[in-house]
């Protein structure tokens, strides 16, 4: 279950995702060009399965397919909340998801909340926190 939330600031704009599709050898199809826009305009986290049944008309293959092709050239970017399927969204939102353990309600949290957390991480340990592919778990007020 996600929470509502505002259309994540992304750096990459809808023409420029095209052309990375294009670059990177994927024709647009006409599926790959609506699936793109859904994924636009979404602002958010959205499965593989929940975009093919907003398309009636695209089989869950090629929606995976062309998830991939447009993860591999950088239009989205994947999450994994839980032990649910992946969510993808488009590439450049400056937001690690937190999933709540109990309820899975999911939060997005700017990512620069936890600079302070990566330095004291890297100077103690010298380990570099790499945040995005993985949620965060807590428990949300309404479940702690």
């Amino acid at each position: 279950m996600t929470t509502p939330r505002p259309a994540p600031a992304t750096t990459l704009a809808f023409d420029d995702a095209m052309e990375r599709v294009r670059e990177g050898g994927g024709r647009i199809t006409r599926a790959r060009r609506v699936l793109l826009e859904d994924l636009y305009d979404v602002g958010g986290r959205i499965t593989a399965e929940e975009l093919a049944e907003r398309h009636d008309d695209i089989d869950l293959a090629t929606v995976y397919r062309s998830l991939a092709h447009f993860e591999e050239v950088g239009v989205v970017e994947h999450v994994h909340l839980g032990h649910g399927p992946a969510a993808y969204r488009w590439s450049g939102a400056r937001t690690i998801a937190a999933v709540c353990d109990h309820c899975g309600a999911v939060t997005d949290i700017p990512a620069d909340e936890l600079d302070a957390l990566a330095a004291r991480l890297d100077d103690r340990y010298g380990l570099r926190l790499s945040l995005g592919h993985f949620a965060l778990s807590v428990h949300c007020p309404a479940c702690s």
